[in-house]
């Protein structure tokens, strides 16, 4: 009868200190490691969000290109300089109704020494655009297909007028039609 009554043993050295009216001390370990874990937390998330990348923190435009070679200077990665045409205005193409365009354009090259060469055919490239553009209609060059299509039509006329092109792109940079 007094077996079953009987409590069930009790982990060692926990009853001796139950007995005595104490309970275990907590350990010291636990916090500290929270403490460590917030510090590190802390840091991860200060590298994150203050510090400036790698780009932001380069304010200077990229160097300049070495040269290549046989094959005259690398282009820089990136938009290079630009040339800016003079205005176009001309009379479009379209049997109803005198529809004129007033367009302006401005050539991406390689690298700065292109300007010139650029510079020294732009009779040539004016009388190029010109001809191009008299022969569109205004649905031709309207919406951003239409430009887009210029954009390449007017860059293969380009290559094929000057030989060795230093041209990488044409943008559009203003354009009105009447």
């Amino acid at each position: 009868m007094s077996d079953a009554a009987a409590p069930a043993p009790a982990a060692p050295g926990a009853s001796d200190l139950e007995a005595a009216g104490l309970s275990p001390k907590p350990s010291k370990l636990v916090p500290i490691v929270l403490g460590l874990n917030s510090l590190l937390l802390v840091g991860v998330l200060a590298k994150l969000f203050l510090m400036p990348t790698p780009a932001a923190a380069s304010h200077e435009p990229p160097a300049a290109a070495p040269a290549g070679g046989e094959h005259g200077p690398v282009a820089p990665i990136g938009m290079g300089p630009t040339v800016k045409l003079p205005e176009f205005v001309v009379h479009l193409r379209n049997p109803e109704a005198e529809r004129y365009a007033r367009l302006s354009f401005e050539l991406e090259v390689g690298v700065e020494l292109d300007k010139d060469k650029l510079t020294a055919h732009m009779p040539k490239i004016r009388e190029l655009f010109i001809s191009y553009l008299s022969d569109c209609t205004m649905e031709d060059l309207r919406g951003s297909e239409g430009i887009e299509r210029t954009k390449k039509d007017l860059l293969n006329k380009l290559a094929q007028a000057i030989p060795g092109s230093p041209v990488r792109g044409v943008f559009v940079t203003d354009i009105v039609i009447q």
